[in-house]
């Protein structure tokens, strides 16, 4: 939580608006490129096939990223049927979100690496302005990784729910369909309880863990 009504609180959200808004726009980028690729054309009718942050968020949901550090970005709206196998082109799709967030963390972690390697980094953190753009390829790096793992959480509405839907038996497709209904309610259940962090942290930790041990190689 930002606490924006602070004036720290909103120097902080300032501060990491930039990887904020990279994260969020990368990741639906990719949801909309991916389906245009597989036949959805529609993507691009939509204004969708940008990386303009501005196309990709949602009002209510950036909201509420600032208020209390939770949210969403504009939901890709998707036609299965302009794909050749639905099933499998829903899937591909929802995965292209938090994978493209995973690459991002890896790409900004070996620049930072080779910021290191090279000296350029000793010399940028003794300035004001090199300290700042230090913090932001860390806040980068770690807002991909939480954006990746926390939509691959398999329950509706996440990314997660329609890749795992889709290796799941036929027979057990229905429970997917009926906890799709109740989405807002898991959601506020997962945010209020903190299940949704307990779930998440050991991926997270570990992903971060190996991408440390990039840098210090």
């Amino acid at each position: 939580m930002f606490h924006i009504f602070s004036q720290e609180g909103l120097i902080s959200f300032l501060y990491t608006l930039p990887a904020l808004l990279l994260s969020l726009s990368i990741h639906e980028y990719a949801h909309a490129y991916t389906a245009y690729k597989l036949g959805d054309t529609s993507q691009k009718a939509l204004g969708r096939l940008t990386l303009d942050p501005f196309k990709h968020i949602d009002p209510i949901g950036f909201l509420c990223i600032a208020l209390v550090g939770f949210g969403w970005g504009k939901p890709v709206m998707i036609d299965d049927r302009n794909f050749k196998n639905g099933a499998k082109g829903t899937m591909l799709t929802a995965l292209a979100g938090p994978l493209s967030n995973l690459i991002l963390a890896i790409v900004f972690t070996i620049i930072l690496k080779i910021l290191l390697m090279t000296g350029v980094l000793s010399l940028a953190i003794t300035s004001t302005v090199g300290s700042i753009l230090l913090d932001m390829f860390i806040l980068t790096i770690q807002f991909n990784v939480v954006f990746a793992v926390f939509n691959m959480i398999p329950i509706p509405p996440f990314d997660g729910s329609r890749v795992l839907n889709y290796f799941l038996p036929y027979k057990y497709k229905n429970i997917m369909y009926t906890l799709e209904k109740y989405s807002l309610i898991i959601i506020l259940i997962i945010f209020i309880t903190g299940i949704g962090s307990i779930i998440i942290r050991p991926f997270i930790n570990g992903i971060m863990y190996l991408l440390n041990f990039i840098l210090t190689l």
